[in-house]
């Protein structure tokens, strides 16, 4: 990913990994519930409709979480 990007770029980019497609407003709110993302504050206009928020991924975040992008409550037996 870019240095900042919108979150249907993240959401397309995780699907072509998956291989799966993705409920637009499930992914949106798992990754703001995560804390995986935060907003740049600025906006892009390529999307043709609104401008989309730009976010970038939290660096914090691998320093608080062994393993990015899983919940710390699902590395708890």
């Amino acid at each position: 990913m870019p240095p900042a990007f919108t979150l249907l770029q993240l959401q397309q980019a995780v699907e072509a990994l998956s291989g799966m497609g993705l409920h637009k407003q499930n992914f949106r709110r798992l990754v703001e519930t995560q804390g995986l993302v935060e907003e740049t504050g600025e906006a892009t206009s390529e999307t043709g409709g609104r401008p989309a928020r730009l976010v970038r991924f939290r660096p914090d975040v691998l320093v608080e979480r062994p393993a990015p992008g899983v919940r710390p409550s699902a590395l708890r037996r």
